[in-house]
């Protein structure tokens, strides 16, 4: 991975938005920082598209939608994403609702199996709507070994479906995660170019459930601190900011701003 600098303020210049992860590349301890929240703001005040990809559930990707200066949120590792309008927020999913609803009633018959193999795993608690997938808490609030992690995604992958982590989530569903197809389906819903997503835009993340993005996006960007996955995920990111977690962005931030500056 090479530093930010090693990006010209040519390619700066040519930025056509921002993607970014939410837990530990937005947050620290599972806060959103005063620091990422005003480099939000900045993006939004430059006129820079700026959109959310989470592997959290639908119902926090619409609150995000509907209070950050954001434009979307893709929610459930791209199983459906929420556009800002401007009397509120709409909702929209990657797959019919027969299939959506034929998908997580095999994931819970896996996700039965797994917490009976595996007792350190358990469902996260969450109070608000995940319809695509069901998440397992490996790092929010329990400290589950990497080691476990894997044999659990092994399992899941074994029975036909699709399991991802990240750094505090385990993921069973019955689609592969991509958070790339649904930026670019979030995209193409707020009538930007979802052409120029893979080469134009910058995607800032931390952990595997990144690793589409950063496969696939020639300005993928890692917070620091994503080095700690190097054997776990398929693939890690072309660049890496010096802060961590809450604090990449500003640096991202930073540089489009001297870069817009520098061409002015």
């Amino acid at each position: 991975m090479k530093p930010l600098d090693a990006i010209t303020d040519a390619v700066w210049s040519s930025v056509a938005g921002v993607a970014t992860d939410l837990d530990d590349t937005l947050t620290h301890e599972g806060r959103l920082t005063v620091t990422a929240l005003a480099a939000l703001g900045e993006l939004s005040a430059m006129g820079v598209p700026c959109v959310i990809a989470t592997g959290r559930p639908l119902g926090w990707a619409a609150v995000v939608a509907s209070i950050a200066p954001v434009r979307a949120a893709v929610a459930e590792n791209g199983g459906a994403w929420v556009v800002r309008e401007e009397r509120g927020v709409r909702v929209a999913f990657r797959d019919p609702e027969p299939s959506r609803r034929e998908g997580i009633e095999r994931c819970q018959a896996m996700v039965e199996r797994l917490t009976r193999e595996f007792p350190a795993l358990r469902r996260v608690e969450e109070y608000t709507a995940r319809v695509t997938d069901i998440a397992l808490d490996v790092g929010e609030k329990a400290d589950v070994p990497r080691a476990l992690v894997e044999a659990a995604l092994a399992r899941v992958r074994e029975a036909g479906l699709y399991g991802v982590a990240s750094s505090i989530h385990l993921h069973v569903s019955a689609h592969a995660p991509d958070k790339t197809a649904g930026l670019r389906r979030a995209l193409e819903d707020l009538g930007l170019d979802a052409g120029a997503l893979e080469s134009r835009w910058i995607y800032l993340g931390d952990s595997p459930n990144d690793a589409g993005p950063f496969a696939q996006m020639q300005l993928s960007v890692g917070v620091r601190g994503v080095e700690r996955f190097a054997d776990a995920s398929p693939a890690m990111p072309k660049y890496v900011t010096s802060g961590g977690a809450g604090e990449g962005i500003a640096e991202v931030v930073a540089r489009l701003r001297h870069a817009r500056r520098s061409s002015r």
